[in-house]
């Protein structure tokens, strides 16, 4: 398979993450010529035509002179010529025809790209050849430069073009021939990685070239395995290996250099995109998060202690192979073994509504789009509200807040969370909410499904039903409910919606859903994972969130 087939990679990202850059002085300037096309621009520099040849020489300058949306990294004479004396070149005219296409296609984007958008490490869209190029700002000599694929400076930015973008560069893109394994192999400072990828047997899959598998490895350097008190292969064969065979999937060692694997091309950006990350050990998932400048992996709050994740090297990592891209971390990683724990979860705690300064302390009409992790159904201008204070007779809510949604099947029909990280077991899910009858009429609610990651839950639920309270709490458990909050809150009901197991530890999917139209709202307040062989009714939980206990 042409190196340039592998690369031809398709990725969906909805919204682009800001990854700011740090820099003293914006080298960047912007011009508005838009008489000439892109190889009428280039032919008539002096600096650019070696590079307008090749175009020529290619047939990249009949469409580039033609109508369309293009941006040309336009490597200018100097970077030509040093490229030409590095092949064995004089001139142009040398390069056969499959080498001079595959220079003019590398510096070639079909889209039309700024520098205002690189924010993401890479450009979002291929090149013709398939590589992605990707981006960073590097301060040389005081001042500011964007940086291509780590090497090529942008030293002419933002000609703006007839059919597209020029940026003039200062080296000629080079044309990866790795694999991601011939790239671990090449870094001494990855030798242990190595021998462990070797040891294991992923060595093989990370040296495939065939049927467009890509990768996308968190290699540990020497220096960061030392500090773990690892030096050599024997020190990671005694801590791991307990099967006496690495290469079984079944084995601690491979388990533990197969979850530095991810089944996908991801670059830094991709990475930090997302919140969790499938690996090649089944059902375990790599978790990220963002803080600030840093990518960190597996860090987390867990029973209220911080454990500390490793970060992403961004400065060396983003390395494109012809099978994927190679990371950088600073720290091991770990596959982390947990018990089922229960998850008591408030669905109205949503970081855009601490960032709007009413989190429990004022109300807030919620737009669609407004929320990066709530999202739901009926017309763009269906909206929910954010009831941060709750009084009168919605008072005693957990936490002090509830979200108010109108859950009809006019209206808004369905609405999804993705929840806390929940562990893999088998939980009962309690739907907590301050029951609000259509009309005051008991029971004249709508009926509620709950999905789990798609999977229907065996109870619904009627928002308009109050909870029996003339019965002891242990029946009433038995029956399916409870009261979750500890006020003397006679309007709130929680219901066990079904049992549902969890296969893969990470955020899931919650999705409610209403089967009927009745003109009643809908006040969400508590949301609960227990596990089945855990007490369900206590803690309860009063108004600043705290847990109470009979």
């Amino acid at each position: 398979m042409k190196t340039k087939n592998i690369y031809a990679v398709i990725l969906l990202l909805a919204t682009v993450l800001w990854l700011p850059f740090s820099c003293t002085k914006e080298n960047f300037t912007e011009t508005t010529d838009t008489s000439p096309n892109i190889n009428s621009f280039l032919a008539e520099h002096e600096d650019y035509s070696l590079f307008a040849e090749a175009l020529k020489n290619s047939g990249a300058a009949s469409y580039l002179d033609a109508w369309g949306t293009y941006t040309v990294f336009a490597p200018d004479n100097d970077a030509m010529q040093t490229f030409l004396q590095s092949e064995g070149k004089n001139k142009v005219g040398d390069l056969s025809e499959s080498e001079v296409k595959d220079l003019v296609n590398l510096h070639i984007v079909q889209d039309t790209v700024s520098t205002g958008q690189f924010r993401d490490g890479k450009i979002q869209r291929n090149s013709v050849f398939g590589m992605f190029i990707t981006t960073g700002v590097q301060n040389i000599e005081g001042e500011s430069y964007f940086v291509l694929n780590k090497e090529s400076k942008i030293v002419m930015p933002n000609i703006r073009t007839g059919n597209g973008v020029i940026h003039g560069v200062d080296k000629v893109f080079t044309k990866v021939t790795n694999t991601v394994m011939e790239e671990i192999e090449a870094d001494p400072n990855l030798s242990l990685f190595a021998e462990a990828l070797r040891l294991t047997g992923v060595d093989a899959l990370l040296n495939k070239k065939e049927n467009e598998q890509f990768f996308s490895v968190l290699a540990v350097s020497n220096t960061a395995f030392a500090q773990r008190g690892f030096n050599n292969i024997q020190d990671l064969v005694d801590k791991y290996n307990h099967t006496g065979n690495p290469k079984s999937p079944e084995d601690s060692l491979y388990m533990h250099i197969a979850y530095h694997v991810l089944p996908d091309l991801k670059y830094v950006s991709d990475l930090a995109f997302s919140s969790s990350h499938s690996t090649q050990v089944p059902r375990e998932v790599l978790l990220v998060k963002v803080d600030r400048e840093k990518i960190l992996l597996n860090e987390e709050e867990w029973l209220g202690n911080l454990e500390e994740g490793a970060e992403i090297d961004r400065q060396a990592s983003d390395n494109t192979t012809v099978n994927g891209v190679l990371h950088y971390i600073k720290d091991d990683i770990y596959i982390k073994q947990r018990q089922p724990f229960r998850v008591d979860w408030d669905p109205a705690d949503q970081p855009e509504l601490e960032l709007a300064g009413v989190y429990r302390r004022g109300n807030l009409p919620v737009p669609k789009g407004f929320l990066k992790d709530v999202t739901w159904g009926g017309a763009e201008s269906a909206s929910l509200n954010y009831v941060g204070v709750a009084g009168g007779s919605s008072a005693g809510s957990a936490f002090g807040d509830y979200l108010d949604i109108y859950l009809r099947a006019a209206v808004i029909p369905w609405i999804e969370f993705k929840t806390p990280v929940v562990v893999r077991g088998r939980y009962k899910v309690w739907i907590g909410w301050r029951t609000v009858a259509r009309n005051g009429v008991e029971g004249a609610g709508n009926i509620i499904d709950t999905y789990i990651n798609g999977v229907k839950l065996s109870r619904s639920l009627n928002h308009g039903e109050y909870r029996i309270r003339s019965i002891p709490e242990r029946e009433l458990e038995a029956l399916g409910y409870k009261k979750h909050v500890s006020a003397n809150a006679n309007n709130y009901n929680c219901k066990m919606v079904g049992i549902v197991d969890i296969d893969i530890t990470d955020r899931q999917t919650l999705r409610l859903e209403s089967k009927t139209n009745q003109g009643a709202q809908f006040w969400l307040d508590f949301i609960q994972f227990i596990p089945i062989d855990q007490e369900q009714i206590y803690p309860q939980f009063d108004t600043e969130g705290n847990a109470v206990y009979p």
